[in-house]
């Protein structure tokens, strides 16, 4: 979620475009929490549609981050970039997992205050410490640690020559493709459809989970594919979605348990690597022949706001859920997934703009 287009560099417009669409895209995502919760209803299978069709806004970011950050060194030093991390990204994510504790602990803070006896904070140095580093206070913040542990790697990646570059995550990309997401995912339909278990515990680590889009995204910002390819990549995406939606649907449906079924899902599982590879392409592309100014100062002002978005929306979209009966609204709904979601993107961007004329309160939203 780097912000990296500016007037004076107007020119990597899709940059700008992507940002805002993996924004959008993970508020829908949240507001579409009867996927996970209200699998009996007859809104499910649309849930299931939505929440496959807009899956691929993490693995987008984690792409965005390679595609902005692995040429740093062109920029500033290595110790720059820790600083930048540090005031970008570190700062608002403890600032704001303080903020989840609080907003956590608010019934329990109201009744002290009121004077209600019996109330109490169990808080603890140890328990707190273990709510923040592992996000249990705002359960969406979990994208900050596998994020922090690629920024200390990517000197590692900024250490590879430029010209070597392309070539080198190409073919890292490959063999990462093939050994952690080919196989490994033929084996789990193997096993599930034809009960036979065959051990795979081999990984490319230097491909390894995010890392892989990491490396997708720097290959794809810097190298212009041929048509030919493209259409490749395009046909694999839309495989990839598919097998997401139907496998999905058709798994839970038959489950027994009632739960939903994970073996189509999964950020570094075979159809969503498809499936968002070729989406950041698409958007590359498309985005590309945007020639309207106005079109671009609009992607260029949403863009400055996709990371607060990200930390902030979850709260409007806690309190909707919790006033659903004054609105008389099904929660399952196509109605409300898009009424929470227009919502929490415009209050959002306002609470943002609050707080960014706030001296001391600026620097949590970035």
């Amino acid at each position: 979620m780097e912000k990296t287009i500016t007037k004076r560099n107007s020119s990597i417009v899709y940059i700008s475009v992507m940002n805002v669409i993996a924004a959008v895209s993970v508020v829908i995502l949240h507001a579409n929490v009867s996927f996970w919760l209200d699998k009996s209803k007859p809104y499910w299978a649309t849930a299931n549609v939505i929440e496959s069709v807009f899956y691929f806004a993490v693995p987008v970011f984690f792409m965005l981050s390679g595609a902005t950050l692995i040429d740093y060194q062109e920029r500033y030093s290595t110790k720059d970039f820790f600083k930048k991390r540090l005031k970008k990204a570190v700062i608002p994510f403890l600032a704001w997992s303080v903020v989840g504790l609080l907003w956590a602990s608010r019934k329990t803070l109201w009744a002290m205050l009121i004077g209600e006896s019996g109330k109490s904070l169990d808080w603890t140095f140890l328990s707190v410490t273990d709510g923040i580093v592992n996000t249990k206070f705002r359960d969406i913040y979990w994208f900050f640690i596998p994020l922090f542990c690629i920024y200390l790697v990517m000197p590692l990646f900024a250490s590879v020559k430029k010209e070597r570059r392309v070539k080198v995550f190409t073919y890292i990309i490959g063999i990462a493709l093939v050994i952690n997401f080919v196989i490994p995912f033929g084996l789990s339909l193997l096993k599930h459809y034809a009960n036979i278990d065959f051990g795979w515990t081999y990984k490319i680590y230097v491909g390894f989970e995010y890392l892989y889009y990491v490396l997708v995204g720097y290959v794809i910002h810097k190298r212009e594919i041929r048509l030919r390819y493209r259409l490749i990549i395009y046909a694999a995406a839309v495989a990839g979605l598919l097998l997401h939606i139907l496998g999905t649907y058709f798994e839970t449906k038959a489950n027994p348990g009632g739960g939903i079924v994970s073996l189509y899902k999964g950020y570094y599982n075979l159809p969503c690597a498809l499936y968002s590879t070729g989406i950041f392409l698409l958007v590359k592309q498309l985005a590309g022949k945007i020639k309207s100014e106005k079109a671009i100062k609009v992607f260029g002002f949403l863009q400055g706001y996709t990371f607060p978005i990200y930390l902030i929306h979850r709260y409007f979209l806690d309190v909707f859920e919790e006033n659903l009966k004054l609105v008389h609204m099904e929660r399952a709904s196509l109605l409300y997934v898009v009424c929470a979601t227009v919502l929490a993107l415009i209050l959002s961007i306002l609470t943002t703009m609050l707080l960014r004329k706030i001296p001391i309160l600026r620097n949590i939203v970035p």
